[in-house]
């Protein structure tokens, strides 16, 4: 048996990028350096860890719903026997921006072990088309990333399941080819190999869910004709999909490479539109369901309003903004402290004229991890080269002028929402749902603590001159 080398647990070109963001010692390094949109690893020396300053949010009940157990000395351990039909499906919710992608990272790096599991990360933003997705692109995506993976740690897998997965694809593709010459499209590829050997048979197989996968990219019309063919045999497919998942747990565990498989699907709410999103997790539910393995989505800020529907067929845990301020008003100076080492990490204290400059934009962030990195970024366009430091003036003026531009299309009756919130936030009362506070938290006007019934004005707005007008 040969093994190979262990595999990586998240995309190759993020990771480029990102191990490539360094330090900022100068003002025209801070751009790079304050990347709101390439989330940083745990191995990353950018990366902080605010574990236990999200509110009712702690790491241990992710763990407990994924039936984790963690010893003394931080062991991460999966019994897999009273768990080998009870497969968990986990949506993680939370707000754009909040650190959920570096979250799934640090799970993926904690969990991937001999003891627990063997973690494969899939980042649909990243290989799929994001203006044309549905569910069975990511589950075929899904288990071309578990056979990439499954080479690469050289897990030797049973050679009928092999023979029968590939027998299968091949004749899904001889059917889509079939349908892509009657409408004058080019087909897919048909490979033939050596499919006596498990080696072949591996190879061929990856090399049938990477060319359906590239189709599913390619038009409308090509990608249609493939999800139509898998989802006419949605039943087979997924059954041939759990068999060759519970094998391949069995053979996980013979060679001591993990107890069973977790897969972590991110980027879905980079999505184009909403109602791709809303087809992929609700109107995709059944398919969803009939997937016997363990798996961790990201669940788009929309959705979570659908939350009791949701928690019919898999749980749900939200991971909110860092708490930067009581109710009162008061500053959290461990978060404060945190939150300060975040920007430190990246960005050298000199640039910046004194610690004051760093508290303000916190104060203004609302504990948003992306909305501090674009306060300090446009800060930095605004600093003067000659003084070579983000001053306080600097930081002011950029606050200001993001915050205008929050209210800038807002609406009366948003305002008159906003009026009633302040209400509510100095009388101590909770805060509960309605379509148009929804609608102010997806586009980040109110930010949401705790467990669902802490929200306040995104602190950015507050400095804008229509909501001291309207609401102040």
């Amino acid at each position: 048996m040969i093994f190979l080398k262990i595999p990586k647990l998240w995309n190759v070109k993020c990771s480029i990028f990102v191990f490539n963001m360094k330090i900022a010692t100068r003002l025209s390094e801070i751009d790079a350096a304050v990347d709101k949109f390439t989330p940083v690893t745990p191995d990353h020396p950018f990366y902080t860890n605010f574990k236990n300053l999200r509110g009712d949010f702690h790491e241990r009940r992710v763990m407990r719903i994924l039936n984790v157990e963690t010893t003394s000395n931080r062991k991460y351990i999966f019994d897999y026997r009273p768990n080998q039909s009870n497969k968990t499906l986990l949506f993680f919710a939370g707000m754009r921006g909040s650190g959920k992608t570096s979250e799934l990272a640090k799970y993926a790096k904690l969990l991937h072990s001999p003891d627990c599991f063997f973690v494969v990360t899939c980042n649909v933003d990243e290989d799929l088309d994001m203006d044309n997705v549905q569910y069975m692109d990511i589950l075929i995506f899904q288990l071309e990333r578990l056979l990439n993976l499954s080479a690469d740690a050289g897990i030797k897998l049973d050679k009928g399941i092999l023979s029968s997965m590939q027998k299968w694809f091949e004749e899904r593709v001889k059917e889509i080819n079939t349908s892509l010459k009657a409408s004058g499209s080019a087909e897919i590829e048909l490979n033939t190999g050596n499919l006596t050997s498990i080696t072949g048979l591996f190879s061929h197989i990856l090399g049938l869910t990477a060319r359906v996968k590239t189709g599913l990219s390619g038009s409308r019309e090509r990608a249609e004709t493939i999800r139509t063919n898998f989802k006419n045999r949605f039943l087979d497919f997924s059954t041939k999909f759990n068999t060759f998942i519970e094998q391949t747990n069995e053979q996980l565990r013979r060679q001591n490479i993990a107890r069973e498989i977790l897969f972590i699907v991110d980027g879905l709410e980079k999505t184009m539109s909403a109602d791709t999103r809303r087809r992929i997790i609700l109107e995709e539910s059944n398919r969803i369901r009939q997937i016997k393995a363990n798996t961790i989505f990201t669940l788009p800020i929309e959705l979570m309003k659908e939350e009791q529907r949701i928690r019919n067929f898999s749980e749900i845990i939200t991971f909110p903004f860092i708490k930067v301020k009581e109710r009162s008003g008061a500053l959290i100076e461990v978060a404060m402290e945190k939150l300060r080492e975040f920007i430190i990490k990246r960005i050298d204290r000199t640039l910046f004229d004194k610690v004051e400059t760093i508290d303000i934009a916190i104060e203004h962030s609302g504990g948003s991890p992306r909305q501090l990195l674009r306060i300090i970024e446009l800060a930095n366009w605004r600093a003067d080269e000659t003084i070579g430091k983000i001053t306080y003036n600097n930081m002011e003026d950029a606050i200001d002028e993001l915050g205008n531009k929050i209210a800038r299309y807002l609406e009366p009756e948003d305002f008159e929402l906003l009026k009633a919130l302040k209400q509510d936030l100095i009388a101590g009362n909770p805060i509960g749902f309605n379509s148009q506070i929804q609608g102010l938290l997806e586009k980040e006007v109110i930010f949401e603590y705790n467990d669902g019934t802490y929200k306040c004005v995104n602190p950015l707005l507050e400095r804008s001159k229509l909501y001291m007008h309207n609401v102040s």
